[in-house]
Parts: C-alpha cells; structure tokens; sequence
C-alpha cells in the first residue's frame, strides 16, 4: 500500500493467526488439530451471519496448508513469503471466486478444468467459493462430482450465509462448520484493542454502544468504530457515538411501549410522530420497538436469568413495563411489530410510517388480535389483579377461543362465582358455627354475573358443541350483559353463518350457562365489525374489514331464544328478524357430518 494510503480499520485488523480470530473458538480448535496432525478434509462448508469470519477463517486455513515454518500447534507463522503472499492477496494458489456473480454451469466447467493442475510450489491448491448458495443447480451438480474426488492438492472451502439452499449432495460431502454471531462484550473488548492501537480516546460506554449496534458482527462493528473516528475529532464521547448509533432514543422507545400497555394510541402516534420529525426512519424505529419488546419479554419470562444489552436503570424499566403488559400481550407486540419490518422490507412495500402506525394501533387495541391472545391476556391481567399486581386496563372488547388449556379458566370462574377477588384461599378457614339461614329475599337474589363470568363459560361450553355449531357459533364473542341479555358480537362476514347455529344450539347454550352461572339468560347477537380485524385463525375465508374506528353498533339482527316467564322454558318460535328453518339438503348433511361453513355457492357450467 503506497505511503499515506488510508486503509479501513475492518482490513487493517484482519486476523492473520487463528488466535487473532474472535468468537468462533470451536472452529479455530477444530481446523488447527486437523493441520497439525495432519487430518485436513478435502472440502469444507462454512457458514454464518456475514461479518462473523468465514472468508478470513478461509484464508487462514489457506495460510496453515502452505505456511513454510508451521508451528507445532496448526498455527501459520504469518511471516514466512507464503504467508505475506497469502495476506497480500497475490498468493498463486489460492483461488477466491465469487458464486454470486459467477453462478453459471460455464463457470463451474472453468473451475473444474483447472483444479487438474497441480499446486506451481508444491503445496495445497485451495479454492475458496463465496456465496455459495447462489450457484445454480447445474452449476451445483457439476461441482458436486469434484468436491466428492478432489484431487490430493486441493482444499475446497464454500461459504455462504444460507447453508439450507446448498444442495445437500453438495452438505453431504463437506465438513460443516456453522459460524455464531459474537458476544457484545467481546467485540467491544476488540474495538477496546483496535482504538489503543490507533491512539484514539473512546469511552467505554461509547464502545459498547459501538458493539451492539454491530449486531454480533465484528466487521460491521469495526466499520462503525472506523465511522465514529471519523465523526469526532481525537476522543469518541457517549454522546457522539449515541447520536450515530444508538437508533430511536431509549425514553421515546418505553413511552411508546408504556402507550400500548395504558391501551393509548394517541400517545402511541405522537411519540412516533415526533421522532420522524427529528429524522428518525420509520423501519429502524420499528426494529428498536422489537428490539425493546423482546428486551422486556426476557426480563420478564426468564425472571432476569437471561442477559439483556441495556443499562442498569434500563432494565428497570424494562422490567416494569414487561410486568404491566404481560407476557402474552409481550408475544403479541414482538409478533406484531415483526410483521411490520418484514412489511417495510418488501419492494412493493406500503407507506413504511403508515405499516408502522397501524401496528401501533393494532397493539394498542386488545379486542384487535386473534381470539385465543386476547384471552390469554385476560386471564393473565384477571390473575395478577387477584394477587394485588398492577395490571394495564381491560379493554371492552375482548374474545375467547375454543383451543388451549381449560383448567385456568375454570378456576377462574369457580374464584369469580367464590367471591374472590385478592389473595386465593390456600388452605380451608378453621371450623365455626353454621351461619344462620339466609332470609327469603337472599335466596331468591341470583348471583352477580358480570362479562368476564360469561367470557370463561362460553370458553367451556364451546368443546360440547357438535362439530358444525362450533365452527359457526364460535365466531360469536360475549361483549357484554345488558340485564338478563347476554349480547353476543359478531363479525359481519359471519353472521349469516352464525344464526341458524345459534338458533339450534339455543337450548344447550341456555342450560349450559344456567348450570355454571346460576342465572338463565336471553341471548342477542350484534355485529361487530371490529372483530373482523381477525378471521379467528380459520385460513382467512371471510372478508377482513379495515376499519379500526370504534364503530356504532348496528340494529339488533336477532334476539334469541326469549324465555317464558311461566314455562321458563325457551320459545324459538318467538325469534325476531330470524330466517325460517330451510329443509334438509345434501350440503347441510355434508356440513353437519364434516363441519365448516359455506362462504360461497358457485355454479359450475
């Protein structure tokens, strides 16, 4: 390199020993015991994140195959004339082809013809294929007879970022060796080692910025440390190196987290507006939301057992806030927020802000996800208020599945129907006298009933119901209680579907609930178009709605199964706005034995 030529760190720094090799101690043990005692394979796929080693681990083993003063140990000496060739880039028999750029079949047969060669100084031939993966399948099948046989003086070494679309007749026949992402605290003690050597002042919570950021790759992260010496003026500062790297700052990132736990997607949205007023991409706010999210899920779930790149007062409120959602509602938001980076990535990609502010929406309305989350959420806020732990608000909207465990729910009930409402009874109350029989007007009163109740009955009820109903009826959620009406919504696209079934099952739903609340009730189905934000996981067959305004509801479709003051028994002849009962066709047969709803009739012709 011509005297005052800048060369970037990242080449700079390029290990030129396995010892210098960061992370991926288990490949430098393995490839070193095979040169030293003489065990090397003849063909070797490396594979990992970009910027962990594999090309440099390459040229490595290149080095240790040709070095002329190799020690006892596998390690090349680095200063032999084979070893300062192999570092220079000029070493004749090391061969560096990009499959990228050449993928062809015609390429393949050029490299085949010229392994037949052997090595000009009498040592090892090494062929080092980058970006393996994007060979094409002739390519591929005209390589795989050569990697099978090579000839003795030559050492393949592949190496992509993707090892699950090399063939695996092409796996089969290598040794593979799978490179990790490094630890933040080794790659920050790195670019500690890199800044020494160049004389430049950095601060060590400036470097570990550095690092995370890096990701787990230390050529990205030494490039960074290259940026940030450019950006300052001698000493890199906390403050310099944040206002590069640090992405979305840390106390708009939790305030908009904190929104989606208070259910306020107003705060949400002007937090979100704000930073990309000050210039913040919307796909990288989206990335440091997730990366906030999984943050809080692991302090949370792994009850701090789990290492987490953040800062002790940080973590604090990580973990507050990871408590306050819950870790069904933490699944939800990193699920969510996921979505939204894939969306953004996409080519024909929407309006990156406007993906990232539906999914703030989204999140912030509980009632929006599938029926399964949304009960999972309320049982878990439904526990922790009977153990006196802070909980978000219930939203008033909220659905149950027939899927999952049902004993939670059933002791939820059985707490609710107790009267319990803090601490559960762990052992029975010591004996005392028999309470006095209860006054007329106190046994007549029947007991209080409220949504939640009639949400983890209808859970239990929904298995007993023959397959066809359940698939139909399912659909319909408890919204809430208005007197004696349980009021069932349902999304508009289901609820032609839903009618008829409910009509059917009037009288098993009336008593099943009778018999786990004490109380009988009407029914009254609504449209809801808000559920139709989800098909409830059945593969999408209805129309979705996008709207997530808080509509009015509709006009009453139905009032169900009305009960008779005297018979006390149900009157489905007294159903307003019902269809008549249809006469038994072939297709109700077919749904009735099979299940599933017809969406659609189409005739053919």
């Amino acid at each position: 390199m011509p005297d005052g030529e800048y060369q970037s760190l990242y080449r700079k720094y390029r290990p030129q020993r396995f010892s210098e090799l960061y992370g991926q101690q288990h490949v430098v043990n393995a490839l070193r015991n095979a040169v030293r005692d003489g065990r090397v394979g003849h063909a070797y796929l490396f594979s990992g994140p970009r910027g962990t080693g594999k090309t440099t681990t390459a040229r490595l083993l290149a080095k240790a195959l040709n070095c002329q003063n190799l020690g006892d140990d596998g390690e090349p000496c680095g200063v032999c004339e084979n070893c300062v060739a192999i570092a220079d880039g000029r070493f004749i028999d090391l061969f560096e082809l990009d499959a990228a750029s050449n993928r062809g079949v015609q390429d393949a047969r050029d490299l085949l013809e010229r392994i037949a060669f052997t090595s000009a100084l009498g040592g090892k031939k090494v062929y080092i294929l980058d970006e393996v993966h994007m060979l094409t399948d002739a390519a591929s099948n005209t390589l795989l007879k050569s990697l099978e046989e090579p000839p003795d003086h030559v050492v393949f070494v592949l190496a992509t970022t993707n090892p699950e679309s090399v063939l695996p007749t092409i796996r089969s026949r290598t040794q593979h060796y799978e490179f990790t992402l490094v630890p933040t605290e080794e790659i920050a003690s790195y670019l500690a080692y890199i800044a020494e050597r160049e004389g430049i002042e950095v601060e060590p919570e400036a470097l570990a910025v550095i690092a995370r950021a890096g990701a787990g790759s230390v050529r990205d992260a030494v490039s960074l440390l290259d940026q940030a010496i450019a950006q300052g003026v001698g000493t890199l500062s906390l403050e310099q190196v944040s206002a590069l790297f640090a992405g979305t700052p840390f106390v708009a990132r939790i305030g908009m987290v904190r929104a989606i736990a208070d259910q306020d997607p107003a705060a949400a949205l002007v937090t979100l507006e704000e930073l990309l007023e000050r210039g913040h991409e919307p796909r990288r706010v989206a990335e440091d939301l997730l990366r906030t999210a999984r943050d809080a899920f692991l302090l949370t779930a792994a009850a701090g057992r789990t290492r987490v790149d953040a800062a002790a007062e940080d973590r604090d409120a990580l973990q507050d806030i990871g408590v306050a959602l819950g870790n069904a509602m933490l699944v939800r938001a990193i699920e969510t927020l996921g979505k939204a980076v894939v969306d953004m990535r996409g080519t024909d990609a929407a309006d990156p802000r406007l993906t990232l502010e539906v999914a703030l929406v989204l999140l912030c309305r509980r009632d929006a996800g599938p029926p399964l989350q949304t009960l999972t959420e309320r049982v878990e806020r439904l526990e922790q208020a009977m153990h006196g732990q802070p909980s978000p608000p219930a939203s008033p909207v909220e659905r149950p599945d027939s899927g999952g465990d049902r004993a939670p729910r059933a002791a939820l009930g059985a707490l609710r129907r107790s009267g319990a409402t803090h601490e559960p009874v762990a052992e029975p109350p010591p004996a005392s006298p028999p309470p006095s029989p209860p006054t007329t007007e106190a046994a007549s009163a029947p007991p209080a009933v409220d949504v939640d109740d009639v949400i983890l009955a209808w859970a239990e009820i929904l298995p007993s119901l023959p397959v066809a109903s359940r698939t139909a009826v399912q659909s319909a959620q408890p919204r809430r209680i208005d007197g004696e009406v349980v009021v069932f919504g349902v999304a508009p696209s289901y609820l032609e579907a839903a009618r008829p079934r409910f009509k059917k099952e009037a009288d098993t739903i009336r008593d099943a609930l009778a018999t786990r609340l004490g109380r009988r009730f009407r029914f009254h189905l609504e449209p809801a178009p808000e559920f139709a934000l989800d098909d409830g996981g059945r593969g999408g067959a209805a129309p979705r709605s996008t709207s997530i305004a808080n509509e009015p509801p509709a006009e009453p479709v139905a009032v169900l199964s009305p009960i008779d003051d005297e018979t006390d028994d149900i009157d489905l002849t007294e159903l307003v706005d019902a269809d008549p009962a249809e006469p038994t066709t072939a297709l109700d047969l077919v749904q009735e034995e099979l299940g599933g709803t017809v969406v659609e009739e189409r005739t053919l012709g």
